[in-house]
């Protein structure tokens, strides 16, 4: 994965880069459009894939091509083991390298597979964070946004909820001050595909944020005279996030997916989920996400308006964080994946569920392996040809 060769990208228009390797507007198309060679028309493509794969899971380090006895496996490795050239079983080349990348190959070997098969989705903790000095509460299932709260003095974010398991730190550089542990009350999924054809659709769950400026003079109480007041809140509709611009939120990114409501509750909610809202404090100035096991502190402590006012502060259903087996999988991830919540190998083979699938890292090998006697739920991920 070095240099791409002839790549279609903008360019100055009327002008070459490098006429030597045809690298340049009049190499093209032009009107500022033309090709142009090297590794800095690869570095985007390769961005953009380990973009996807950060996206199907954001916990998973960046690892070495090849990680060696003992070493981490990660995206490199997955990007390296996956090229088109890995694939025909070619070695790494002083030419090319390791290869071409194969973006739906990668994708897949970081997805893994469960039953012989490549599931459709994954489960991911939403760090919750809440700011003394902003009154804040807010989610991010990245775990570098959730850096960047975790050493914000100002604001003075500290982790809520419950510790991830097979999660213990956040990525940092080595000798720097310890960070704060991972928590997270709630685990939302990664990719828009529901994982059975009979549970309900997904939305997303976008991360939109508000400042409000410190006014001159001011001499009254929070929010209006807090100069470090800020909201970060999700909202999974068009038209809220609509009303929310108007409201002077701006629009940050996606972070993961939710079940959406569905009309036969509680039938329809997918087997351990809960029921997710999003409510307000208006004397802080704040929105907050949180499930219905939690619904009665937020409420005590002042959660009680519907933003937009008016709309239903139900959301839809995510997972709370519980591992009934103690397996360091989360049962909304068991449930997801199509492992048992009350076992913790759930194939037999001396191998638990999580050293095979890890919430953080690569999958190592199928937890429900049928050759070796699986255990695993009935209702399978890939039953009515969901495949």
């Amino acid at each position: 994965m070095g240099a791409s060769r002839a790549v279609l990208s903008t360019t100055y228009p009327g002008k070459d880069w490098n006429p030597e390797i045809k690298c340049g507007d009049s190499f093209g198309p032009g009107g500022g459009v033309g090709l142009c060679t090297g590794t800095s028309m690869a570095a985007p493509q390769v961005s953009g894939v380990v973009g996807i794969l950060r996206s199907i899971n954001p916990l998973v380090p960046a690892g070495k091509p090849v990680p060696g006895f003992g070493g981490v496996t990660g995206i490199r490795t997955v990007l390296a083991q996956t090229t088109a050239e890995a694939q025909a079983y070619h070695p790494w080349s002083p030419t090319f390298g390791y290869g071409h990348p194969d973006a739906a190959a990668a994708a897949a070997r970081l997805l893994g597979q469960v039953e012989g098969h490549t599931v459709k989705n994954r489960v991911t903790p939403l760090f919750r964070f809440y700011g003394a000095g902003a009154k804040d509460y807010l989610e991010t299932t990245s775990p570098q946004m959730a850096v960047a709260f975790a050493i914000n003095q100002t604001a003075n974010y500290a982790p809520q909820g419950a510790l991830v398991p097979g999660y213990p730190a956040f990525p940092q550089e080595p000798n720097a001050t310890p960070l704060p542990s991972p928590r997270a009350s709630i685990y939302v999924l990664t990719t828009e595909y529901r994982p059975r054809p009979q549970w309900p659709a997904l939305i997303p769950l976008y991360l939109v944020e508000r400042s409000r400026p410190f006014p001159v003079g001011c001499t009254g109480s929070p929010p209006a005279c807090n100069p470090d007041n800020r909201d970060f809140t999700l909202i999974t509709t068009a038209a809220h996030l609509e009303q929310a611009h108007a409201d002077g939120y701006e629009l940050r990114t996606i972070q993961g997916y939710i079940y959406q409501p569905c009309a036969n509750e509680p039938a329809c909610i997918p087997p351990g989920a809960q029921k997710l809202y999003r409510a307000c404090k208006p004397v802080a100035d704040d929105c907050a996400i949180f499930l219905d096991s939690e619904r009665a502190s937020f409420e005590a402590a002042g959660y009680l308006s519907a933003y937009p006012a008016g709309s239903d502060k139900m959301l839809g259903y995510a997972y709370p964080a519980t591992d009934s087996d103690g397996d360091g999988l989360v049962d909304g991830f068991e449930h997801v994946i199509g492992t048992r919540v009350d076992l913790t190998d759930s194939d037999g083979d001396n191998s638990t569920d999580a050293e095979e699938f890890p919430l953080a890292g690569v999958a190592v090998s199928d937890p429900c392996s049928v050759t070796a006697g699986s255990s695993c739920p009935a209702d399978v991920i890939y039953q009515d040809g969901f495949q």
